[in-house]
């Protein structure tokens, strides 16, 4: 059905910095009861060859030391790609996400996953607010929970976002 995906990462770009933590939430059908939030699959990983800025530590709250001797998110990678299967990519600012997937994808010679949709796409269309920021949505649809900037929070709180913005639909 669908993958809810979030990277935190040492950079914005996906060309010089590295995955730090990811999460992918599965979001299925739940027979006659709608959406439902399934299986979870999240991890910390070292940066290979840029570091851990305090600027990001400071957004994150993650460490240098949270990551030492964790391995890198090519290690991760089989396993996130196995783990999306056939279900379509979604994360709040789809392009964000799907660069840093893409690059480590095309370095290892794998396929990218090839449907994806964007929370912050479908709530500028479906909603009307003056920040799209995921937590400003999040509020704005009644699933805010707190705790932001962190890969699982937010894919749990975007998987959420899903769920209402397609009950809107």
């Amino acid at each position: 059905m669908y993958c809810v995906i979030d990277f935190e990462t040492t950079g914005l770009s996906p060309h010089g910095s590295d995955i730090i933590e990811y999460a992918a939430v599965r979001v299925e059908n739940n027979g006659g009861d709608g959406l439902t939030v399934g299986e979870v699959l999240t991890d910390l990983c070292a940066p290979r060859r840029s570091y851990i800025s305090p600027k990001i530590t400071q957004i994150t709250g993650i460490t240098p030391d949270m990551v030492k001797g964790k391995p890198p998110f090519e290690e991760h990678l089989r396993r996130l790609l196995d783990f999306i299967g056939t279900d379509t990519v979604v994360a709040h600012n789809i392009p964000f996400d799907m660069g840093f997937l893409t690059r480590y994808c095309r370095d290892a010679g794998l396929p990218v996953p090839p449907k994806t949709s964007c929370t912050l796409q479908l709530s500028r269309r479906y909603c009307r607010l003056r920040s799209h920021r995921l937590e400003d949505v999040a509020r704005a649809l009644g699933v805010d929970d707190g705790g932001y900037h962190r890969a699982l929070a937010d894919a749990y709180t975007t998987a959420r976002v899903l769920m209402a913005l397609l009950e809107m639909l």
